[in-house]
């Protein structure tokens, strides 16, 4: 015990993050599913059953659009669009930047 803590205060890299992402992608199963439950359907199951199931933290990551039609079904788009914010800060600095929300850009005609 006293060995992990020398080691990780030398912050020797890898070592701990494996914890760390375990960690996350743990609170973001928690959160994923307890914005799911206590709600019945067929399709809540199905999707609670795959976020209870993913392997990492991409494939919550692309879940995300999965649990969001779920929660739309039930409470409407703007509710889960809020529901869904918080889940979606919980990725920060778990994916790669390429996976990341993107800024939209708008296409104007200049013409």
């Amino acid at each position: 015990m006293l060995f992990r803590r020398i080691l990780r205060l030398l912050n020797l890299p890898g070592f701990g993050s494996r914890q760390v992402a375990e960690s996350q992608l743990g609170r973001i199963r928690t959160a994923m599913l307890s914005a799911l439950q206590g709600r019945g359907g067929h399709s809540i199951q199905r999707v609670s059953q795959r976020v209870r199931f993913a392997a990492d933290m991409e494939a919550l990551w692309y879940l995300r659009q999965d649990v969001m039609i779920a929660l739309s079904d039930i409470d409407g788009e703007s509710a889960a669009r809020r529901q869904m914010k918080a889940i979606n800060g919980m990725f920060k600095g778990g994916l790669p930047s390429s996976m990341g929300p993107r800024a939209h850009q708008r296409f104007t005609n200049n013409g």
